[in-house]
């Protein structure tokens, strides 16, 4: 069944009114009909199935039957940095690790980034925010992951003080068999996690020193090199698998 993430003033009551790109979607790419149902997801996590009652020229109205309880969210909120790379790379990542649970994303400018952070901000974010959307809804999520855009490494740096636990995924901890990183996923009791993987050179070593003082943990992800768009969905799984099976 499909699902719609709307703005609290959108649900007036037990009514939902959607319009805009949603609207398109339910009338002409879906062709659904007054009395089809489908799924409200509200901005506090609320989960409703509705109904279509009135199909109108610019809006449509869905009456709410039921609350839906059900979990479909880590135990803990991860936030995947991705070191800048090409535009294809990092909507494939948002993509893939918004299905697997990630409660936030952001792009790193790094020393061995082989694209620069171009002027046009606004609506690289306001392209990342429609594809995380998108994947939420398709893979059954109570809320959109977070995107906070492209940040400087000394910017990252000091973003990183909101989390309770960080970490980077660094080549040389997989290659010396360092193992630390199933060992820190079982023991985790905090409520949120920020983990950093490399552009298509990897990290730097001046930039892991800088990490490791600012209180990273360096963890290898077994002995093979991943691709800087792999290595994101070898995170999620990971927690994923810890905390979920």
């Amino acid at each position: 069944m499909q699902r719609y993430f709307v703005k609290s003033e959108q649900i007036k009551g037990n009514t939902v009114s959607i319009h805009g790109q949603d609207y398109h979607h339910i009338k002409n790419v879906m062709r659904m009909k007054t009395g089809d149902n489908v799924y409200i997801c509200d901005q506090v996590e609320n989960v409703y199935l509705a109904s279509i009652i009135e199909i109108a020229a610019e809006e449509i109205i869905l009456k709410i039957i039921e609350t839906i309880v059900y979990q479909s969210e880590l135990k803990c909120s991860v936030a995947i940095a991705l070191g800048l790379t090409r535009r294809e790379k990092q909507e494939e990542v948002l993509r893939r690790i918004t299905e697997l649970g990630a409660d936030g994303f952001l792009t790193v400018s790094m020393e061995r980034s082989i694209v620069k952070a171009k002027g046009n901000a606004e609506k690289i974010i306001e392209r990342q925010r429609s594809i995380a959307k998108e994947a939420a809804e398709q893979s059954q999520r109570r809320r959109i992951p977070r995107i906070y855009g492209n940040l400087s490494f000394d910017e990252f740096l000091k973003f990183s003080d909101d989390f309770d636990l960080t970490l980077f995924a660094y080549e040389e901890a997989g290659k010396s068999g360092d193992a630390s990183f199933k060992s820190i996923i079982k023991s985790f009791q905090g409520k949120s996690v920020l983990v950093l993987v490399g552009p298509e050179g990897g990290i730097s070593p001046s930039e892991a020193e800088k990490l490791l003082a600012k209180g990273f943990s360096a963890v290898g992800l077994g002995p093979r090199i991943l691709r800087c768009e792999t290595a994101p969905l070898y995170i999620m799984s990971a927690f994923s698998y810890e905390w979920e099976l």
